[in-house]
């Protein structure tokens, strides 16, 4: 999951804000709860990310392999991916991860001490509703990555995904989205 700080933080905000004007929890510093809520979306983010470098540092390695064998790039890195997301149980479904994020801002929430936050609606209705919510970072997400790769294909020379030319290129259209989007 490739996801722009912005989209986060308004995600996180939109969060803090339903929890707290539906009356389902209370908090003793608004703040302070947001940063442990926006640090647990990080944290996710940026274990997906490892996976993901690591999954293309493990491919690299082995591309001799792959073009005696001519396996795409791509598939090759989503099947290492998946291995390594299984031994850190990590879910790669990006609504099955959102489900393990919003389970872990339940647990902060239910763990944190009743000074700190009081909760006055059942743990899982406030993990459905946080689970919502980030459902939306992912289709926002989803439909920046389809915009790029999509101008990436239309390209009239083919660019081959996983070159250095390609994450150039990929970059560069994403960053543009971002900006037409106000997310960056």
């Amino acid at each position: 999951m490739k996801i722009p700080a912005r989209l986060v933080e308004r995600i996180v905000d939109k969060i803090v804000k339903d929890l707290i004007e539906k009356h389902y929890i209370e908090v003793s510093n608004i703040e302070e709860f947001r940063q442990k809520v926006l640090d647990i979306i990080n944290r996710a983010i940026n274990e997906e990310k490892e996976i993901e470098a690591e999954a293309e540092k493990l491919v690299e390695q082995h591309m001799h392999i792959l073009e005696s064998e001519e396996v795409r790039y791509r598939t090759a890195v989503l099947k290492v991916k998946e291995k390594l997301a299984e031994e850190r149980n990590i879910h790669l479904d990006p609504e099955e991860r959102m489900n393990q994020v919003a389970h872990q801002i339940k647990r902060y929430i239910e763990t944190e001490d009743p000074d700190v936050i009081e909760i006055f609606e059942h743990p899982n209705k406030i993990r459905r509703v946080i689970f919502e919510i980030l459902k939306q970072l992912v289709r926002e997400e989803k439909e920046i990555d389809k915009e790029v790769r999509e101008r990436i294909k239309s390209y009239s020379r083919k660019i081959v995904e996983g070159t250095p030319e390609w994450r150039v290129l990929y970059n560069k259209i994403y960053e543009d989205a971002l900006k037409r989007r106000g997310l960056a």
